[in-house]
C-alpha cells in the first residue's frame, strides 16, 4: 500500500466517521437547546423509535439504535428522569420491562420533530433528491458491510 492508498483510506474514514456526523449531532444538540428543549441527540434516537414503536424493550431499543445494553439503560433513566418515558412491566414476563412515552413525551413529539426537520432541511439544502439517495444507498453498503 502507498501513501495515495493510505491518504484515500483517511479520506474515506474521515468522510464516514469524521467531520460531518460529528457537526451534524453537534448542531442538532444546539438546536435542541435554543428551542428550549432539554435533550441529547443520543436521547433523541431513544425517542424517534419511540415515537414509531412505543412500548418497546430496552433490547429492541439497543437493536434499533445499535447501542449496547448499559448505553440504552442510562439514556432510558436519563429519559425517565426528564418525565419523557417510563418503564413498566410486561404483562406476562415479570423479568422484562417495556418502555412507553409519558403524555409529556407524547407532547414534546411535535416541538422535538420540528427541530428535527429544520436540521435535516439545513443540512441538506441545495442537495437534489437523486443526490440524498445515492448518499443514502451508499452508507447503507457501509452498514451493511461492517454490521
Amino acid at each position: 500500500m502507498d501513501a495515495t492508498d493510505l491518504l484515500t483510506n483517511e479520506n474515506k474514514y474521515n468522510l464516514l466517521a469524521g467531520r460531518v456526523p460529528l457537526l451534524l449531532n453537534r448542531y442538532l444538540g444546539q438546536q435542541f437547546k435554543n428551542e428550549g428543549i432539554n435533550l441529547s441527540r443520543e436521547q433523541w434516537s431513544i425517542l424517534a423509535i419511540l415515537y414509531h414503536t412505543d412500548g418497546v424493550s430496552q433490547q429492541f431499543l439497543a437493536e434499533a439504535t445499535s447501542r449496547d445494553k448499559p448505553s440504552v439503560t442510562r439514556l432510558v433513566d436519563n429519559l425517565e428522569k426528564l418525565g419523557f418515558v417510563e418503564r413498566r412491566n410486561h404483562e406476562t414476563d415479570r423479568r422484562l420491562n417495556l418502555i412507553f412515552l409519558t403524555d409529556s413525551g407524547k407532547e414534546m413529539q411535535g416541538p422535538i420533530l420540528n427541530v428535527v426537520s429544520e436540521t435535516i432541511e439545513k443540512a441538506t439544502k441545495g442537495l437534489t433528491e437523486e443526490q440524498i439517495v445515492v448518499i443514502r444507498d451508499a452508507f447503507q453498503i457501509v452498514y451493511d458491510n461492517i454490521k
